[in-house]
């Protein structure tokens, strides 16, 4: 591409719209955020257990972002595969939900 060709593409994109660079970013700033928060959720699961607490709440918050982020994927893109994890992920976060409230009540 010559620099008119470039200059063009870049005046065309939208103002809030990410360009190449920003989106890789992005994608891997949210996979590294993700990875954190699942050590996080390790490490609390651990403390929870040597403490005798259950620690379903943790992995029930995890998989709801989880969710989210699937869901929010297939109403972008509409692709049957990224709607079934996200069901996956609400259904195993609702399960956790559930299980953690009936530790704690019951």
């Amino acid at each position: 591409m010559n620099k008119e060709e470039i200059l063009k593409k870049a005046q065309s994109r939208k103002p809030n719209q990410m360009d190449e660079m920003e989106m890789d970013i992005f994608q891997k700033s949210s996979y590294i955020g993700m990875t954190v928060g699942l050590i996080m959720c390790v490490v609390l699961m651990i403390i929870n257990i040597y403490c005798n607490q259950p620690y379903q709440d943790v992995y029930s918050v995890f998989c709801s972002i989880l969710c989210g982020q699937y869901m929010y994927r297939w109403i972008r893109q509409k692709d049957k595969f990224t709607l079934f994890c996200g069901i996956c992920w609400g259904f195993v976060a609702i399960l956790l939900f559930i299980l953690y409230l009936t530790k704690i009540f019951l």
